[in-house]
């Protein structure tokens, strides 16, 4: 399955019809050395990533099952060239009874949150599907949604409830899809709920990429027809990236309604979002360069 994914990654470098669509300026700009020099430490890490989840998680403590997916995310960040900047008053690795809101740009977004605070996210069905992170994501507490059933919203939200009665912590993309990352769209307010029937702690997040340059960019954006494999050949086209994560001031829930819950969530998360670049904040996790 690997060696397929693999084997598609490196046949697409050439002209591509989705990044002609999208309109970028240079589909390839790091050398083709480089390129297989990062699939190839990629394909190693998601080798070990896989025999770890399957060997050892089984019979790991939920802490040290936490470590160990927070190290993994740091390190693929690391293979990527991705620095992963954050300010604010972020709530450690893995807050109890907490809902990290955030807008939603790419795949990645999963792991670049948990290389600061590791969580159990809410994704569309699809995801599960997906070649090796499907199942890594699946083996490491990714609840997953079909949003165009409306349903399946109240089956998802028991599944939130019941976690962060358990103590997690769940982020969610109340978008309801990825953007550019350049504005955020409207929130999908029932997603929320769980956090008013728990008394959760709920937090904005705003997610922000940049270039080399410290230009804003959506290189890492996950949108379109984009399969997954052209995701990928973006990034490892891109010579380095900075994802700065905002953590916002966490929202008492108190009596608010849900759709009043998420007007001021997205607001908060609009008003960083919709700035230009900005100077880089704090490297809250030295292992990015260690790792």
């Amino acid at each position: 399955m690997i060696a397929a994914v693999i084997a598609n990654f490196t046949a697409r470098y050439a002209d591509n019809p989705v990044l002609s669509r999208l309109n970028w300026r240079a589909a390839m700009k790091t050398s083709r050395i480089a390129r297989l020099w990062r699939l190839s430490r990629l394909s190693v890490h998601l080798c070990l990533g896989i025999l770890e989840v399957a060997l050892f998680f089984p019979h790991r403590t939920a802490a040290k099952r936490t470590q160990a997916i927070h190290r993994w995310s740091v390190r693929l960040c690391r293979i990527l060239a991705i620095r992963v900047n954050a300010s604010g008053d972020h709530p450690g690795h893995m807050p109890a009874n907490t809902v990290l809101v955030a807008n939603h740009v790419s795949w990645l977004d999963i792991f670049v949150m948990n290389a600061v605070t590791v969580s159990r996210f809410v994704a569309k069905a699809e995801v599960r599907s997906w070649p090796v992170i499907g199942w890594l994501c699946v083996q490491t507490g990714t609840l997953f949604v079909t949003r165009e059933k409306r349903h399946d919203t109240r089956r998802i939200n028991q599944q939130i409830a019941g976690a962060l009665s358990e103590g997690d912590c769940i982020a969610v993309f109340p978008e309801g899809s990825t953007t550019a990352g350049f504005d955020v769209i409207s929130f999908n307010a029932s997603l929320l709920q769980p956090a008013i029937d728990a008394g959760a702690t709920l937090q904005p997040v705003a997610l922000r990429y940049f270039d080399r340059r410290g230009e804003r960019t959506d290189a890492a954006a996950y949108i379109g027809e984009m399969s997954l494999a052209d995701s990928m050949q973006r990034l490892l086209a891109e010579p380095a990236l900075t994802v700065q994560l905002d953590y916002l001031d966490p929202i008492p829930c108190g009596d608010l309604h849900r759709r009043d819950l998420a007007k001021v969530a997205h607001a908060s998360i609009a008003a960083i979002v919709r700035i230009g670049a900005a100077s880089p904040a704090e490297t809250v996790d030295s292992e990015l360069d260690q790792a």
